[in-house]
């Protein structure tokens, strides 16, 4: 062990004794602790939250999914259908029809969204789950019906038992319109009788009915091959990059293949934006948090003065004295930095296992806060933690190096 190395645990792992300098030492190893523990905590949260809004996604998007760059409806051809079931991983392939109509129930209106299903839909039981009352289907016995989301549901008033009056639908009928023709020909209308109440989450319920794909291509008086976009379902266990990769050939360029991620990227990208400032936010408060070790250390100097002009009589050289007090500082640093590393983890578990902090949001899909800890949160809290703690030591450092070799002593003087 160096000199440098020694003196400096000597000076840290001294005896405690009660002065204001210890004092002030372990408030600065204390305020690192916290600092450190509230950024690991903070990081932990939003890692949960970028991964619930990920598993909310695979609740009701696709795998993948196709879309035209420059159309916002197309024609895919039934070879190309053929060629995307054949695909290795591919276990469906779904197309679907969606647009914006108003629908009017019970002297109520209200603008939704409207996604057009087809069997292939229904046969992969996509939202089976989410159907909390009712019937899971759009069509039986030639009748048209439509899952409703529950926002819709419930802010319309319809009901299941009312099978005289059926939710009308209105879309407009851009012919029509680009003639300028203001009669009953100016918009669409076709019927449907709610089958079951979907709970997805918020948006999804407020806005989203689900109704049979050829109905669909009626009330928008679409080609019979037209959708706005096709899902693309994956077996379990299959990459979505390589079947991505596999795709894209047998569309061309013109249209574009999106992983579920890619669908919400600019969500998904403020999430990772958002903690990015909250990271710099929080290393910010703990560099001024850093200056308790700052005083801390230019404190321990003044004390030590005899023992300086000790280690000086000694042959002690200016790096090794500088050394001693990076190390002092680095020593109370990383105490303090590991306590809080410990005390992160352990309240991110039990966070993560009993949800002891609750979101305090009524009718939320989760009661708590969300937290998902990563190696790589604690790698950079850690790293930050070293840059500051040596450039907060570097000063008090100095000062000690140049009062010990740069003021003659003629005689020791007490503490």
């Amino acid at each position: 062990m160096s000199i440098s190395l020694f003196v400096a645990k000597r000076y840290f792992f001294s005896p405690f004794k009660a002065s204001f300098i210890t004092l002030i030492s372990r408030i600065s190893m204390i305020g690192v602790g916290v600092e450190v523990m509230a950024l690991v905590l903070i990081l932990s949260v939003f890692n949960g939250l970028e991964d619930f809004q990920i598993g909310l996604f695979k609740t009701f998007d696709p795998d993948l999914t196709i879309i035209s760059k420059s159309d916002t409806r197309f024609s895919l051809t039934a070879t190309q259908f053929n060629q995307l079931a054949k695909i290795s991983g591919v276990s469906s392939v779904q197309p679907i029809l969606e647009d914006q109509a108003l629908i009017r129930y019970n002297g109520r209106q209200l603008v939704v969204t409207l996604k057009g299903i087809d069997s292939s839909f229904i046969s992969s039981r996509r939202l089976r789950e989410q159907v909390v009352d009712g019937d899971y289907l759009v069509e039986n016995e030639g009748n048209t019906f439509g899952m409703v989301g529950a926002g819709v549901f419930m802010s319309m008033g319809m009901n299941f038992d009312d099978v005289f009056h059926p939710v009308e639908v209105w879309y407009p009928n851009q012919k029509a319109l680009a003639k300028f023709q203001i009669n009953e020909n100016a918009a669409n209308l076709k019927t449907f009788f709610p089958s079951g109440v979907l709970q997805v989450e918020q948006m999804f319920d407020n806005q989203m009915i689900l109704v049979p794909l050829p109905w669909m291509r009626e009330l928008t008086l679409a080609d019979s091959n037209s959708v706005s976009k096709v899902d693309v379902m994956l077996t379990k266990g299959a990459n979505e990059l390589d079947v991505q990769k596999a795709i894209q050939p047998i569309l061309g360029t013109n249209y574009q293949v999106q992983t579920r991620n890619q669908q919400h990227a600019i969500l998904l990208r403020a999430i990772k934006i958002e903690k990015l400032f909250v990271f710099i936010l929080m290393a910010f408060i703990m560099g001024i948090a850093s200056f308790t070790l700052f005083y801390a250390l230019s404190l321990l100097v003044i004390e030590k003065r005899k023992d300086l002009r000790t280690l000086l009589a000694m042959g002690i050289t200016q790096q090794q004295l500088l050394r001693i007090f990076l190390s002092v500082g680095l020593f109370i640093s990383f105490s303090g930095a590991l306590v809080g590393m410990a005390l992160g983890f352990a309240l991110g578990w039990i966070q993560q296992t009993f949800g002891i902090v609750p979101l305090g949001i009524p009718n939320a899909l989760i009661d708590s806060y969300p937290v998902k800890m990563e190696w790589f949160d604690f790698l950079m809290t850690a790293l930050v933690v070293i840059i500051l703690t040596f450039l907060a030591s570097i000063i008090p450092a100095r000062k000690a190096v140049q009062m010990t070799f740069n003021q003659k002593v003629n005689q020791p003087k007490a503490d």
